[in-house]
């Protein structure tokens, strides 16, 4: 009776699984027509979000910011993860004026549009898709190659992936900078370019025992020479800036065409 048992409990859990395959077949074939749809009309960005899901976006990092994380939000809300970022910052400013005047700000024209949607195309998936050159590329293959070569949408995938990694980190670093230049902590008029009265600090580049510059591979440093003639490492703000104008040599992403 026990192995009876144990093959009926074995065959409603496999009578289970299947059903929970079956039942999701929609969802897939609609996973599989968004990605159909990106892949005809490459780097096609999401139109529309609703405020209440921007506001419930916000909310959710709130309460448990490790959890519900920027890369988590961004696959759960099918946006990049830019506009994620841009979103929490763009909420964390509407909270602190509305502590600030003490009164929640006008946001008649967020309802008018979340309830009527049928204004605007509702957002899809959106990520990002190289544009790619495409001509003939002649290889000389080496010996004994057996003929096979790799699927062109892998490679494209693999492309596409680290572009947006790239473009991801480089909106970070000036979202960053954005952040501190609104918080007035960057400083811009001319003022602040007016010489000290204890005289100017100096950021010093020293070269490496090979005479190159950089952090690695037998490079050089940076540090700040004071005016009274000690030097120090350099502060977080000091390293943002420097890392903002290290060139950045890659290759030139194309907008998509029209």
């Amino acid at each position: 009776m026990d192995e009876e048992e144990e093959i009926l409990k074995a065959l409603e859990q496999d009578n289970k699984e299947s059903k929970k395959f079956v039942d999701g077949w929609d969802e897939r074939m609609m996973e599989t027509y968004k990605l159909m749809k990106q892949v005809r009309e490459p780097g096609a960005r999401g139109e529309y979000l609703k405020d209440s899901e921007k506001a419930e976006m916000y909310r959710l990092y709130k309460e448990n910011p490790e959890v519900n994380t920027v890369e988590k939000l961004a696959k759960d809300y099918r946006v990049m993860r830019q506009r994620v970022h841009a979103i929490l910052w763009l909420k964390e400013m509407e909270e602190e004026e509305e502590k600030r005047i003490g009164k929640p700000l006008d946001d008649s024209v967020e309802i008018l549009l979340d309830n009527f949607p049928e204004f605007f195309n509702s957002h899809d998936r959106e990520f990002h898709v190289a544009s790619l050159p495409y001509k003939p590329d002649f290889k000389v293959m080496p010996e004994g190659w057996d003929g096979t070569t790799r699927d062109p949408d892998e490679v494209l995938y693999e492309i596409s992936m680290k572009e947006d990694q790239r473009l991801y980190e480089e909106f970070v670093q000036r979202l960053n900078f954005n952040k501190k230049k609104v918080a007035g902590e960057v400083k811009c008029h001319k003022y602040s370019r007016r010489r000290p009265k204890e005289g100017w600090n100096f950021t010093v580049e020293k070269l490496g025992p090979r005479d190159k510059r950089g952090g690695g591979g037998g490079g050089g440093w940076k540090f700040v020479s004071l005016p009274d003639g000690s030097s120090r490492s350099l502060n977080e703000m000091e390293k943002m800036y420097v890392k903002r104008e290290t060139p950045k040599p890659r290759r030139r992403i194309l907008p998509p065409f029209k």
